[in-house]
């Protein structure tokens, strides 16, 4: 297990990076058994009040993220962690059937800053490495990361689509052709 914590607007302790260990072991303990290639992300922020914890744990080419707003980072842990839990129960049984050969989306972060008076100002720029997948797991991986949309390549037709949630809460799919 790999754990990498960073803060803004708050200084990330020794406690605070163990406490998010600890929360991440049971977790993985209860659930996934002894898996060595789960990477788990924290962010913590601090901004007046209020105290933001984001965790995302990466396993196999899942990810499963939980995010929460207290006025306290310890309780925010707690709740983000409570998350990844809830969501991992809410696809327990796919996410169970899937083997080590299962397709998904890993993620890379760059975080860039361009700065133009006259053009919008780019703050994050992410890059995917996409992987073929039908419209149920791109659903699925969507709802796993709490997103509105999902960019996928479609395992038949080979090409980019882009899974989004709709405001009634039904579920559509944009597709691309070359």
């Amino acid at each position: 297990m790999r754990v990498i914590i960073r803060g803004k607007g708050v200084e990330v302790t020794d406690a605070m990076e163990n406490y998010v260990k600890e929360k991440a072991k049971s977790l993985i303990d209860k659930y996934f058994g002894d898996f060595d290639d789960i990477e788990i992300q924290g962010r913590m922020k601090v901004e007046k009040l209020k105290h933001f914890a984001e965790i995302t744990m990466h396993f196999h080419s899942y990810m499963l993220r939980g995010e929460s707003v207290t006025t306290d980072m310890y309780s925010s842990i707690d709740e983000a962690i409570k998350n990844i839990e809830t969501q991992y129960k809410k696809h327990k049984e796919r996410l169970s059937r899937k083997n080590s050969k299962i397709h998904g989306l890993k993620e890379t972060h760059e975080p860039v800053v361009e700065k133009n008076e006259d053009a919008l100002e780019i703050i994050r720029r992410k890059r995917f490495v996409l992987k073929p997948m039908n419209e149920e797991e791109a659903i699925m991986q969507m709802d796993l990361l709490s997103h509105n949309f999902y960019v996928y390549l479609d395992d038949e037709s080979n090409n980019i689509h882009v899974a989004y949630k709709r405001k009634e809460g039904h579920f559509g799919i944009i597709e691309t052709e070359k």
